[in-house]
């Protein structure tokens, strides 16, 4: 198939399931599933193109393998945490911006789902094109960015894990995790979820013109780093919790470094 072709098929799956997504939260109302199942619908558009690929190799079977891992590993710990604990604060603040409930359905469809929706086609760009064109036998740039990849995917979880323990225990709350991989990063778990798409962008590179879909990693840092992620999440930490500032102060905001003396 040709990639014109299977990029727009999987802009049209993206849409499809970020729609159906969105059917589902209007009787819960809850936006935040898009939250618990947004890695479903970069697992659905990588399915798609490695059933229309016009031949399979190493790099295809490395890339749905990448992906797959990733993908049920966030999405399961996503719903443990998430599930029946109610709308992120973020959406509900988002109801304020309309008077009913009907304008809020319609606007959580352009502001939340088709917005993630787009962003996570994005993402994914390395993933269409390597699927595409990828049948040679995995290079160097295949292996560092496999390296890559599982750093990224050790750390969030470590980091995730060491956050379910710091939040299961009653005594820690309204106080701040500063220790494990949290003593040297204020966002490991972010940082880690960026290690694993630069380094499936890598392994795109293997492929003729893989590189240029580095907007796909660029597009989803972007994401993480100013939107929905690191900058929001400072933001609203450091008004919910007194010790958050000083933590800001002396610890690294995303890639994890040695801790800054405090002023």
């Amino acid at each position: 198939m040709e990639l014109v072709g299977l990029l727009a098929i999987n802009l049209g799956v993206a849409v499809a399931a970020a729609t159906i997504l969105w059917l589902a939260s209007i009787p819960l109302r809850d936006v935040s599933i898009i939250d618990m199942f947004f890695a479903l619908i970069i697992l659905a558009i990588t399915g798609v193109s490695f059933l229309l690929a016009d031949a399979t190799g190493p790099l295809q079977w490395l890339l749905l393998t990448m992906v797959l891992l990733w993908g049920v590993r966030i999405t399961a710990y996503l719903m443990a945490r998430n599930w029946g604990h109610g709308e992120d604060p973020r959406y509900t603040r988002l109801r304020s911006w309309v008077d009913s409930e009907r304008r809020f359905i319609w606007l959580s469809l352009r502001k939340v789902f088709l917005l993630q929706a787009l962003v996570l086609w994005l993402a994914s760009l390395p993933v269409q094109v390597g699927m595409q064109q990828g049948t040679e036998a995995p290079g160097w740039l295949a292996i560092a960015g496999t390296a890559l990849w599982l750093l990224g995917l050790v750390t969030e979880t470590v980091a995730d894990r060491q956050l379910q323990y710091f939040r299961a225990n009653p005594s820690n709350k309204g106080t701040v995790l500063c220790t494990g991989l949290w003593r040297y990063s204020r966002h490991p778990n972010y940082f880690g979820e960026l290690c694993v798409w630069w380094g499936i962008w890598l392994v795109a590179c293997e492929v003729p013109f893989g590189f240029l879909t580095i907007i796909g990693p660029l597009a989803y840092s972007y994401l993480i780093v100013n939107v929905t992620g690191q900058r929001t999440l400072d933001k609203k930490l450091a008004r919910e919790k007194p010790g958050y500032a000083e933590y800001m102060a002396t610890t690294s905001g995303l890639i994890p470094l040695p801790r800054r003396k405090s002023r």
